[in-house]
């Protein structure tokens, strides 16, 4: 009898082990959705020449000035102990700025040459934040990299110049440095040759996101 009933349960025990359930398969989509951005934001940054410190301007400023302007006893011109960064940024989502920079010229006490435009420069960078904060600078030299303001017309940033990082644009006063990125060679210092007064220009530009 015991043999019986062993037979059997070994039998019932082979048969429960013949046996699978399978489940159908079921497919996952997963995904995620990065918003494009909606606005172009600019911030200016005061820069001192001596230790290349920035310092964030207010929201909004337009009016830059390398007033106070002091005269170097070495090289018999006058510089400013500043200059500025004009930095191209998106809001709302992701996407890259496309900036187009025109300059025009504004009163100029030398009359109709040499005014602020031939004594003053724009270089172009692209910016790159890395994951620690901190930035990796490139110099488009498609533009120079920098160029006397009066010479530009309609200078175009395309995004693809800077993808992955952002355009920043320096604004500086001429001197005929030689370190790079040297000055143009083209450009004119501020001296006592110059007639006294105020030079002035505006610089147009034009942001739009990609």
């Amino acid at each position: 009898m015991k043999k019986i009933l062993s037979l059997i349960f070994a039998g019932m025990f082979l048969g429960f082990q013949s046996v699978s359930v399978w489940a159908a398969p079921t497919t996952f989509t997963v995904s995620a959705t990065v918003p494009a951005a909606t606005g172009i934001s600019i911030t200016v940054d005061s820069v001192n020449s001596t230790t290349n410190v920035f310092t964030q301007l207010p929201a909004g400023t337009t009016a830059l000035s390398f007033d106070p302007m002091t005269f170097n006893t070495t090289n018999n011109i006058y510089v400013p102990d500043h200059y500025f960064a004009l930095n191209f940024g998106v809001t709302g989502g992701a996407g890259t700025p496309d900036v187009t920079a025109t300059y025009n010229e504004g009163s100029n006490p030398n009359g109709t040459t040499n005014g602020l435009g031939y004594k003053s420069t724009a270089t172009f960078a692209k910016e790159v934040v890395g994951a620690n904060g901190s930035t990796t600078e490139t110099l488009l030299t498609a533009h120079g990299p920098k160029k006397r303001l009066i010479d530009l017309n309609a200078e175009h940033v395309a995004y693809t110049e800077v993808v992955g990082g952002y355009p920043r644009i320096y604004l500086g006063v001429w001197t005929g440095s030689t370190t790079a990125p040297a000055d143009p060679t083209n450009g004119q210092p501020f001296s006592n040759g110059d007639a006294a007064g105020t030079y002035t220009g505006s610089l147009v530009v034009t942001a739009v996101v990609n």
